[in-house]
């Protein structure tokens, strides 16, 4: 049976299982217990963009860290209009990101606010080819859309099954499966909450978003 994946948690849960794969966002405070970690991705949030030096530092950490064979993926990362951070660093600090994203063959996962069309502009400006996750999507069926003309975006879907059902029944019938992760972000459900709502919501069985899902993670991050 393959694995449940949980692309984006910020809590440390089921490592030790064969039933579970789940990549642990990291805050820098947390650094220097990597070794509890299975699984887990390193950035800077767009909300951290407001202090030139520590986001140099932090750029530097992640840096430093990009060897460790268990840091799978850049981020959270993104681009956020709806918080205090001055959205042309946001812009400069995600850029910087996605450098390191493609001279080290590391996904991003992206955390995006009112600013799909940043994240577009800015892939197709800097000719990105790794993967994107844009974790947490809420966003309607247009921005889903436009998002996923471009080849190695993926979405993630997690609060919005259980916040809006109705907008959540949409996407799950218009994000292709090979384009589809799932997450608990800072919930503290189990992933298999949302495996099962996401069951019940689109009629698909749990079984096939399992292995459809775990497809993807192969794709992405390679048999691991």
């Amino acid at each position: 049976m393959n694995p449940f994946v949980n692309i984006h948690t910020h809590h440390h849960n089921n490592i030790d299982s064969k039933d579970f794969i789940e990549i642990q966002n990291i805050d820098f405070d947390n650094i220097v217990n990597l070794d509890v970690f299975h699984f887990f991705s390193l950035g800077i949030h767009p909300w951290e963009c407001q202090y030139s030096t520590d986001n140099e530092l932090q750029l530097l950490s992640i840096v430093q860290h990009l060897d460790n064979s268990n840091l799978l993926a850049i981020g959270e990362c993104g681009l956020d209009r709806a918080c205090c951070s001055d959205f042309e660093r946001q812009k400069n600090i995600f850029i910087k990101q996605i450098e390191l994203s493609e001279c080290n063959s590391k996904p991003l996962i992206i955390h995006s606010v009112r600013s799909y069309p940043d994240i577009i502009s800015i892939r197709k400006e800097t000719k990105a080819i790794q993967s994107w996750i844009i974790h947490g999507f809420q966003g309607n069926e247009q921005s889903a859309e436009q998002l996923l003309k471009h080849d190695d975006i993926y979405l993630s879907l997690g609060d919005v099954l259980f916040k809006n059902e109705t907008r959540a029944k949409h996407l799950l019938q218009i994000i292709p499966s090979n384009r589809l992760f799932f997450e608990t972000d800072i919930a503290e459900r189990n992933i298999v909450e949302v495996y099962e709502k996401a069951s019940l919501l689109s009629g698909i069985t749990i079984d096939a978003f399992r292995k459809e899902i775990f497809d993807n993670f192969v794709k992405i991050f390679g048999d691991i």
